[in-house]
């Protein structure tokens, strides 16, 4: 048999769609492709497929239009789950309708990507074979689950019987299937965040069994509330939640109002997987917060020369910088995150060569490949560091690779701790120095004395990151500043009463910890910090401000206002006028322009940075 040979689709806004012959289990694989409108999308009943690709080894027949097409084998068994035994089947399906030899046609296809999903029937999506036999478990206590949570006195039978005391007496076994469920590779690839991110109805498979996929999504969003079980059975269920639509625009009025944000959708998406890391850009280009010129024009490009991955992330950069606009808050500079950076301009020139001009990445542009924490600089964060009258807009030229952006230098960066550790603030060891101890002594500079200054400042210390924690969107909420300091106060006492030198606490704390609003109710606020702090740096500058910096901020750096920014930036000089972006931090007493007065005052003095 011949292979499959494809002809190049000439015509604007069209497709190809894979008709799926009708067969029994045991028959070939085979179907047909024809050319689709997508002025038709609406008026034709289709079904696309959303699967995991897998290996990239095509090992499998598909007999298209009577020719040899290989495939992968998590697609043959895909398609044989769905193909139906009495009739074809019309089905979009990327691995067969995309010639994906041609990387031209693979760029300009994957610009109709989101309108096939939207605008089909049902979406099917095929999670993989059943090899651990768990479906039929899965999806039976999943929907027991639904009608359980959705019933009030069930409900509440259900809370009283998984409260964190009673969840050591329950099996492991009960929950195993689920567990299993929502770590499958499906719910972690990033292309299904546009395919199932629509209002299309979508139906799950796997294995044998199938299922609803509003009803997995239901149950696994009202078991947020279920902090302790979810960890106790490593259930994950946040990774169903993310994905769904994730491509409907969000309510303005509410926190999700972040997903405006082209750029806090790829931070966002750093935890998903993709083959090609060029995906992590190209994934998003239908969604709704790809608005103005400059982004409009962002295309999907997988040619080898100018399509590589430094200069794709570049353009995705560059373009969201120029659209920004004034109310960006710098974000595009705020989602950098690097895990490793130059120490020194020797250091740099040996990296920027080793790479070369086509592979290199300037420090400014994030690269969506690494994670170390959530952006504070997000769209509803109320900070605005850069104030709010004329140097309020940024003030920048993208010249190359390099970045020209004017701001003011305020001070560097003298001590800095360790990166700090997931739950820090939750690890209380009896008769050790805590967290906050050894960052007020090694970073601060300072004692701890009883009844004394030390308390007072140690109050001022903790309760500096309150503004930022409001801003975080897992913890986004209204809470005075009184309760905010008091439950500061709260986890001090309970820390410091842990590591038996409670006395060490000013009186006035121990008072405050107690009060209305703390109560020794300490968790909201540990929670919060540890989001906060978590993969990041406590620092301390020559001009004694407190900062928590991006994990590899380091003694020497730089802390600036960048005109424009909702945070300040901390930047490393390499020689005259030149700077690596190390990263975007929370700098307490300079979140609310006061660097802008300095300005007004001549106290500072307007300076450019060439970043690199």
């Amino acid at each position: 048999m011949e292979p499959y040979q494809y002809q190049p689709i000439r015509e604007a806004n069209t497709v190809r769609m894979l008709t799926l012959s009708a067969g029994l289990p045991n028959d070939p694989l085979s179907g047909f492709l024809n050319e689709f409108n997508m002025d038709r999308a609406a008026h034709e009943a289709y079904e696309p497929l959303s699967y995991v690709w897998s290996s990239p080894i095509f090992d499998h027949t598909f007999i298209c239009d009577g020719k040899r097409l290989a495939i992968t084998t998590s697609l043959n068994s895909g398609l044989r789950r769905i193909r139906m035994p009495d009739r074809d089947r019309h089905v979009w399906v990327d691995q067969i309708c995309i010639n994906q030899k041609d990387a031209a046609e693979r760029g300009s296809q994957v610009q109709y990507m989101n309108a096939i999903y939207k605008q089909a029937s049902r979406v099917l999506v095929w999670l993989g074979p059943d090899t651990g036999h768990e479906a039929d478990a899965a999806f039976s206590f999943v929907r027991s689950l639904s009608e359980t949570l959705s019933d009030a006195d069930r409900y509440a039978q259900f809370r009283a019987g998984h409260t964190s005391e009673m969840l050591t007496q329950r099996s492991e076994e009960e929950w195993a299937s689920v567990k299993v469920l929502t770590q499958l590779p499906w719910f972690e690839r990033v292309w299904i965040i546009q395919e199932i991110g629509t209002r299309a109805p979508a139906t799950l498979f796997w294995g044998d069994a199938s299922m609803d996929w509003y009803t997995l999504y239901s149950v696994c969003d009202r078991l947020t509330e279920f902090h302790h079980l979810r960890r106790h059975f490593d259930i994950e269920t946040s990774k169903v939640k993310f994905v769904f639509q994730r491509f409907v625009p969000p309510d303005v009025a509410t926190r999700h109002a972040n997903r405006l944000s082209f750029i806090y959708e790829l931070h966002r998406a750093r935890h998903v997987k993709a083959t090609d890391p060029r995906d992590r850009v190209f994934a998003f280009l239908g969604h709704y917060s790809v608005t103005g010129r400059e982004l409009r024009g962002l295309q999907a490009n997988y040619d080898a020369k100018t399509g590589t991955l430094p200069n794709v992330y570049w353009d995705a950069a560059s373009r969201a910088l120029e659209g920004g606009g004034a109310d960006s808050g710098l974000i595009t500079l705020a989602a950098v995150q690097h895990h490793e950076l130059a120490s020194s301009l020797t250091d740099w020139r040996k990296r920027r060569d080793k790479a070369g001009d086509r592979d290199y990445m300037p420090s400014w542009v994030p690269d969506w490949r690494t994670y170390t924490s959530h952006i504070l600089s997000e769209p509803t964060s109320p900070h605005r560091a850069c104030g709010t009258g004329s140097l309020s807009k940024p003030s920048f030229v993208v010249d190359g690779k390099s970045l020209r952006i004017k701001g003011v230098a305020i001070d560097v960066v003298t001590e800095a701790s360790a990166p700090l550790k997931s739950k820090a603030f939750h690890k209380v060891e009896p008769g050790k120095q805590t967290l906050i101890e050894q960052l007020w002594r090694t970073v601060c500079g300072y004692g701890v004395d009883a009844g004394g200054d030390g308390g007072g400042h140690l109050f001022s210390l903790h309760s500096s990151g309150r503004r930022e924690q409001e801003s975080r969107e897992d913890f986004f909420r209204s809470i005075s500043d009184s309760q905010w300091l008091a439950q500061g106060a709260a986890y001090l006492t309970r820390t410091m009463a842990a590591a038996g030198d409670v006395e060490a606490m000013s009186p006035e704390l121990q008072s405050l910890a107690t009060s209305e609003g703390g109560g020794l109710d300490d968790a909201e606020w540990s929670r919060s910090a540890n989001g906060a702090s978590s993969g990041r740096v406590f620092a301390r500058t020559i001009k004694g401000y407190f900062v928590l910096g991006p994990k590899v901020m380091a003694k020497g750096d730089r802390i600036c206002v960048l005109w424009g920014g909702k945070m300040c930036f901390c930047l490393r000089p390499l020689d005259q006028g030149r700077f690596l972006l190390v990263g975007e931090c929370y700098v307490h007493e300079l979140m609310n322009g006061e660097a802008i007065r300095q300005v007004e005052k001549n106290e500072l003095q307007e300076e450019e940075f060439v970043l690199v």
